[in-house]
């Protein structure tokens, strides 16, 4: 990748317009040096004078970027400057503008830091991967949301999830990493895990891969209630219907095999097999009769349609399963497909 596109990517990425792909070209360029990481890290401290102006209603940061963007057009035989240095010209001036105010204005009070996040959204059907700002790694499954801070503070790196997530913490033993699922949330320092929670599903559930893990309620630093901790290989998981806690040992190959494009299912319970299935085709599919809850299903799919993997499950189980096709709602948009599997 040519180093002069990145100065055009890194606002860009701070506002969260990029495409995965973009994302993917500055996250190998932070990656490449330290000398790059700093450059973000200057960047980023510039374009959060852009947040707080924003607040503030002061100050047009778009007006200002089409400005110096103007003189840049104009000045013919300019030099070609370094990457910080073309960033900076549209991230410092508002910074300094920023300053000026805060220097010349009789404060009433110290204002509190503003801290700007950025959500992620995974379409259905779809899987990606990121580094958040303190550089862990994180997998994130179909029809899911994380937020995070465009920059950690000192005292905690806070995140919240919504949907299912592969983390990779990078190690901090001074500042904790905390997942906010919204029923349960997870303390870390470093170590490799899975959380899921899906807003229509009843369903938390965590795997710990290595390392260890603390699950809480209530907020981490005022009304914090340890639940239990995890070991590897351990699974945690709560019907809030039942409003209680299990934990099992399981195996963790299955659990992350997805990341990898696999959807795995080893013994794996009807009910459970039907609730990854609709994750992962973006479909509605619904057990008929109680008798179907027993029976136990395993196989591995990559790149298997939705009708194929039906004919698979048709092959080892004595079901059968019928079809509703999508249908144009009256929005304009189209229904999700529908299927009712029952038995023989």
């Amino acid at each position: 990748m040519k180093d002069y596109h990145i100065e055009e990517l890194i606002p860009s990425w701070f506002e969260g317009t990029l495409n995965p792909e973009e994302r993917e070209k500055v996250e190998q360029w932070k990656a490449a040096s330290e000398e790059n990481r700093q450059i973000f890290a200057d960047s980023l401290r510039a374009w959060e004078g852009i947040e707080q102006l924003r607040r503030m209603k002061k100050y047009d940061p778009e007006k200002a970027i089409q400005q110096v963007n103007g003189k840049i057009e104009k000045q013919k035989k300019i030099r070609l400057f370094d990457i910080f240095q073309k960033v900076a010209a549209i991230l410092i001036l508002p910074l300094i503008v920023a300053t000026l105010w805060f220097a010349l204005e009789k404060p009433q009070k110290t204002p509190e830091p503003f801290i700007a996040w950025h959500t992620l959204e995974i379409p259905a059907g779809m899987r990606s991967e990121f580094y958040l700002p303190d550089s862990t790694k994180v997998y994130l499954n179909s029809k899911t949301s994380l937020s995070y801070p465009l920059v950690f503070n000192n005292s905690i790196r806070q995140v919240r999830l919504s949907g299912e997530a592969y983390f990779e913490v990078a190690e901090n033993k001074e500042v904790p990493f905390i997942v906010n699922t919204g029923r349960i949330n997870i303390e870390v320092t470093g170590t490799e895990f899975i959380a899921t929670r899906y807003p229509h599903e009843e369903l938390t559930e965590i795997v710990l891969v290595e390392g260890g893990i603390n699950l809480f309620q209530g907020d981490y630093h005022t009304t914090k209630k340890d639940i239990i901790q995890l070991k590897p290989g351990e699974k945690a998981i709560c019907m809030e219907s039942e409003n209680k806690l299990a934990v099992d040992k399981v195996n963790t190959a299955k659990y992350k095999a997805w990341k990898e494009g696999l959807l795995v299912f080893r013994d794996d319970p009807m009910p459970d097999v039907v609730r990854r299935l609709n994750r992962w085709f973006n479909v509605d599919i619904q057990l008929e009769g109680p008798e179907l809850k027993g029976w136990a299903y395993t196989a591995t799919f990559e790149d298997e349609s939705l009708e194929q993997a039906l004919e698979l499950l048709k092959i080892s189980a004595p079901i059968e399963y019928t079809i509703k096709r999508r249908e144009m709602k009256t929005d304009k948009t189209f229904s999700k497909m529908e299927i009712v599997i029952k038995q023989k």
